[in-house]
């Protein structure tokens, strides 16, 4: 035997909180996305720049052109195809007696910006790296590590 049983469907009220709640969840689910993409290109720059000015600091290198053809080099291919969500990226490298200066300057790829920027006036998307390491000196290495090793041999 077969009962039949009439569907009467969802209520109303179901429907009109699916329509007000479903295009909040998804944009917070873009926007945390985008979070974690930004966070990923902020933290490669970040390692970047500092790698790329570790580069420059070797002791082999004698003149700070050297230096800092090095680190010219080392600021470019760290972060060739490695970023995301940015865009007019440019760096400079600035080498002294002293430190390699590694900095990067970009600007953020936001979703929705050019819609917020008609609601809200001076929204910068632009974003600066600098990162410094630095320079080694060989004698005084060699005079550092001699002062180490006859504290521990102590």
């Amino acid at each position: 035997m077969h009962v039949l049983v009439k569907d009467h469907g969802e209520p109303a009220y179901f429907t009109v909180e699916a329509a007000l709640i479903m295009p909040v969840v998804m944009l917070l689910t873009v926007m945390m996305i985008f979070l974690a993409i930004y966070s990923y290109d902020r933290c490669v720059m970040e390692h970047s720049a500092y790698e790329a000015a570790l580069q420059g600091t070797k002791s082999h290198f004698k003149t700070a052109e050297e230096a800092q053809s090095a680190a010219c080099a080392a600021a470019e291919r760290l972060v060739r195809g490695k970023l995301f969500a940015m865009y007019d990226f440019r760096y400079d490298v600035a080498v002294d007696a002293a430190s390699v200066t590694v900095t990067y300057h970009c600007v953020v790829n936001m979703p929705l910006v050019t819609w917020l920027g008609e609601y809200v006036s001076g929204i910068d998307t632009a974003l600066d790296v600098s990162k410094s390491a630095g320079r080694l000196r060989q004698t005084r290495a060699i005079r550092d590590s001699r002062i180490l090793n006859g504290l521990i041999a102590e």
